[in-house]
């Protein structure tokens, strides 16, 4: 890449980056002029320190678990801290980069490099991704269930919505196999027919390790319930008066929403979600949209730990290879 082309995409992505979070001002903005700022920040300033330490440990915990469930799904000999550091460096990009995908990316090309498995570890961490969107859905649906017409929305056809997502998946597991035979008898010569044929070779790896995907899902479920119940009882220690149930439904969908790369992180467009999925049940929307802030610290705190660790980790391996030079 030239000079003039790396000038010009440098440009590109701080001009993006400065709309984002110019979105995510100008949504907080409105939200501020609908939502009385005083109640806000009281709202906030009613959480306790000990709570917020122990909703931040909960999701370094969490997502220390999603690197494990990461790990598995990519395969291979990678190691967990390296993988760790690697998800983590994931959590500081999504702050700065499009959407959820932007963090993918960070932490898939930390893993590639130096390994043979590229194509393996790409769909390795789509799958990731697919199981977490999908479980998403799924404990919403739970939560609407719990919630009865409170929800304002049908809960038996978000069931069935879920139950749709979770016979999908088993169907797509149960495809792989026969979809990488069908991909190798197909591939061309040359250059396209080998990434044909890798591809193929990476879905034989997944579709051999059911039991693996099956754990996947399990701790992805696990992770993204603990992660709304966290959110309650941040919810909780301030008075928004919400029980769990609410945030089991609305949480997952405004973490859905919120992926959208138009925002800094998420924020405001998660605020705006929460604010909009509760208002029909008539919880107060200045409670929850506090809440999500507090959140929202909690994922920034999170970011910055992610981004320590990336330096940290970059530090030793300068070291190692000095050392091995010296």
């Amino acid at each position: 890449m030239s000079a003039q082309s790396e000038t010009a995409a440098t440009s590109k992505g701080w001009t993006t980056r400065l709309f984002r979070i110019g979105l995510s001002v100008a949504i907080l903005f409105v939200l501020f002029r609908f939502v009385n700022a005083g109640d806000l920040l009281a709202r906030i300033s009613k959480i306790s320190p000990l709570v917020w330490i122990g909703v931040f440990a909960g999701f370094l915990l969490g997502h220390s678990a999603a690197a494990a469930k990461w790990r598995l799904l990519i395969g291979g000999d990678t190691p967990y801290l390296r993988a760790l550091q690697a998800h983590f460096a994931g959590l500081a990009a999504n702050i700065a980069l499009p959407g959820v995908a932007g963090g993918d990316v960070v932490r898939a090309g930390l893993v590639m490099k130096g390994s043979d498995r590229k194509t393996a570890l790409a769909l390795g961490s789509l799958a990731d991704r697919l199981i977490d969107t999908c479980v998403l859905l799924v404990i919403a649906a739970l939560g609407a269930a719990l919630l009865g017409a409170r929800a304002g929305v049908d809960p038996n056809g978000l069931m069935l919505a879920g139950a749709g997502v979770a016979t999908a998946g088993v169907a797509t597991v149960f495809s792989l196999r026969p979809i990488a035979m069908l991909l190798r008898s197909k591939a061309p010569g040359g250059k396209i027919g080998a990434i044909v044929r890798d591809i193929a070779q990476a879905l034989d790896e997944i579709a051999g390790r059911k039991g693996a995907l099956c754990i996947c899902i399990a701790l992805s479920l696990a992770i993204q319930l603990s992660f709304a119940a966290m959110n309650g009882l941040i919810a909780h220690d301030i008075g928004a008066g919400t029980p769990l149930a609410v945030w089991i439904f609305a949480w997952p969908l405004a973490k859905l929403i919120a992926t959208l790369p138009i925002s800094f992180g998420g924020l405001g467009v998660r605020e705006v979600s929460i604010a909009g999925l509760t208002a029909p049940m008539g919880y107060d929307a200045s409670s929850v949209i506090a809440a999500s802030l507090i959140w929202q610290s909690v994922l920034y705190a999170g970011g910055i730990a992610g981004a320590i660790a990336q330096a940290f980790g970059l530090r030793e391996l300068k070291r190692g290879a000095e050392a091995n030079h010296g």
